[in-house]
């Protein structure tokens, strides 16, 4: 791993664990065991540093959604393939709990974070299609309806790491299952019987 890799690695994990305020370019030099100056010799700011990680996590979560989207072959696989990108989110904690903060202080980041929203919106869509068509799910009476879960679901996808944060009282390692089962819990009076059992199948639920 390149000093720039190790840099974007190191700052991730301690973000994670600390939150941005309390890390500095010099906190993360001195975690490396590297200078300050060979630190801002790659990343002059922290700032440089939160948006590298930010675009590096929006590359990794975009490429999962289209996976998901591209590989969809039933629900059963959609639901198991949703892991990966819950698992991806968790990587960057740190971004979704202090979005806000992060794109306010970004304008650009601001920008693509609503572009990066649409585009996962326009996903989802596909996926309702697909399984509208297959017999997975109910069709909707309106396009307000389906707006409505479509948005629902990316607000899930966007908060539960707050959310666990704070309320969940789980065990850790279960953590990631629990919020994937919330997220399609939401869809669940949208499935028909068939939608119903691939569900089940996957979690197990009666």
């Amino acid at each position: 791993m390149k000093t720039k890799e190790k840099i974007l690695e190191t700052a991730r994990i301690l973000f994670n664990t600390h939150g941005i305020s309390a890390i500095s370019s010099k906190s993360i030099a001195e975690e490396m065991g590297i200078s300050y100056g060979n630190l801002c010799y790659h990343f002059p700011k922290k700032d440089d540093i939160i948006l590298q990680l930010y675009l590096n996590m929006q590359q990794n979560v975009e490429q999962q959604f289209k996976n998901i989207k591209e590989e969809v072959i039933n629900l059963e696989f959609m639901l198991s393939r949703l892991k990966i990108l819950f698992e991806e989110i968790y990587e960057y904690k740190f971004i979704y709990l202090g979005i806000t903060k992060v794109v306010r202080h970004f304008d650009h980041i601001k920008k693509h974070a609503q572009d990066q929203f649409d585009q996962r919106w326009n996903i989802l869509d596909t996926i309702s299609g697909f399984l509208i068509a297959n017999g997975y799910m109910k069709a909707f009476k309106d396009d307000r309806q389906k707006d409505m879960l479509i948005h629902a679901l990316l607000m899930v996808s966007n908060s539960w790491i707050s959310d666990a944060e704070v309320f969940y009282k789980g065990k850790d390692d279960e953590k990631i299952d629990y919020y994937m089962q919330v997220f399609f819990n939401l869809v669940r009076p949208a499935l028909t019987e068939k939608g119903l059992e691939g569900f089940k199948k996957v979690y197990e639920l009666e």
